[in-house]
């Protein structure tokens, strides 16, 4: 065995094992003398509050703390966003393009620039009606109060009904 190599290697069954010889004639290596050993006795540990006070203690020493305020956590908001085939993405941005069509066509009935109108027209409430004459007394019924003229309010119901039709 080369004395520059303390360990030798040994294949027992598939692994192969590190061992290391004893030897009493080697002086490079020192062993605690038998005396040193009875003395030795391993540090207290600490345990339970006390070993939670301590590492609290040592890491303020260690660690940078931040000030995390809560506007960071209200700003910073999970969304959840899924993948769409091209046919259904296609009828999502056609829905979502009527709905656009009648927030602006509101906005000009009631004579707004915001949403301070009272009008409660749903898309979603015209398309579970079956008959167009069922959509129109409801688009009707949700438009009484509209600041135009009743010329202007059948053009937006009928155009709403063709366009509900499309989707």
């Amino acid at each position: 065995m080369n004395r520059n190599r303390p360990f030798r290697s040994s294949i027992v069954g598939f692994y192969e094992v590190m061992t290391t010889s004893l030897r009493s004639d080697s002086k490079s290596q020192s062993y605690p003398e038998q005396s040193q050993m009875e003395n030795y006795s391993p540090p207290p540990r600490a345990t339970g509050h006390q070993e939670k006070v301590k590492s609290s203690a040592d890491d303020s020493s260690r660690n940078v703390g931040f000030d995390l305020k809560e506007s960071h956590n209200e700003r910073k908001k999970k969304y959840l966003t899924a993948k769409y085939g091209a046919h259904q993405m296609f009828l999502i941005k056609k829905r979502l393009g009527v709905e656009m069509w009648i927030f602006d066509e509101l906005r000009k009935l009631y004579e707004s620039d915001d949403d301070d109108h009272d009008c409660e027209l749903e898309l979603e409430e015209i398309l579970n009606l079956d008959t167009d004459s069922e959509r129109r007394q409801y688009a009707w019924d949700q438009l009484e109060d509209a600041k135009v003229s009743k010329e202007e309010v059948t053009t937006f119901v009928e155009e709403l009904i063709k366009k509900a039709k499309t989707l």
